[in-house]
């Protein structure tokens, strides 16, 4: 994934940094990770709606550049999500269940892209669905240590799927909450190499949210495209 793409669609829509190593696990430490994983992919089943903030990098070792950005994040189930950056401000991805629009001035001011819903970029910028939504047997599933994340006890999981086309990622790790059940961290690696981490910083499932959470309104003088930069 070029790093706009993937810099833009995520939750687009996180130093090069890889994918740490760790030594091998006891199976009692795979048991603690595989319990972690269940335990909030559970509580993200009965989720209707999602609001968190976020900070995010993006490491492209191709182009040799990390980008960071933050923003707020909400989500409605099964298929509207909107990512309202606040670094860079002004930047916006909205899907509403029918298109998803892609409005980022801070890199190609006066366009919107507005794609199916079901684009590319959909898919990742609903990277938590990805994670959390597949069954525990689309995963590999390893890890288990203990962590500290911003003062949090947490317990990583690394998840390796085992079917290298379902999602769009070849590497994915989690950092679970020891006492609530959510994500604190997210990295993922693509099959490029692109290394996203995302940390929420704040977690609210079930808020209520504003009616046009999930609209989106083309600025004045900004043109509509429905190709991807590049694109035939």
């Amino acid at each position: 994934m070029p790093q706009c793409s993937a810099r833009t669609i995520a939750m687009v829509a996180m130093v090069t940094m890889a994918l740490p190593a760790y030594a091998p696990l006891s199976a009692q430490s795979v048991a603690d990770a595989e319990a972690a994983y269940a335990r909030v992919v559970k509580s993200w089943s009965t989720t209707r709606t999602l609001q968190a903030n976020f900070d995010q990098t993006i490491t492209n070792p191709i182009l040799g550049r990390t980008v960071a950005s933050r923003g707020v994040f909400v989500q409605e189930r099964p298929d509207r999500v909107s990512i309202t950056f606040t670094e860079p401000a002004g930047d916006r991805i909205v899907g509403d269940g029918k298109s998803l629009w892609v409005y980022l001035p801070s890199s190609t001011p006066g366009q919107v892209l507005k794609l199916p819903a079901d684009a590319d970029g959909a898919i990742v910028a609903d990277l938590l669905g990805q994670l959390l939504d597949a069954p525990r047997r689309a995963f590999t599933i390893t890890g288990g240590e203990r962590q500290s994340i911003d003062g949090r006890s947490t317990r990583r999981v690394q998840l390796v799927p085992k079917s290298p086309s379902s999602v769009p990622f070849s590497k994915a790790v989690l950092w679970l909450d020891d006492t609530e059940s959510r994500p604190v961290r997210v990295q993922v690696l693509d099959q490029q190499g692109v290394d996203r981490t995302i940390t929420l910083t704040s977690w609210a499932p079930d808020a209520v949210l504003p009616k046009d959470a999930f609209t989106f309104v083309t600025p004045k003088g900004v043109k509509v495209s429905t190709k991807l930069p590049g694109s035939r």
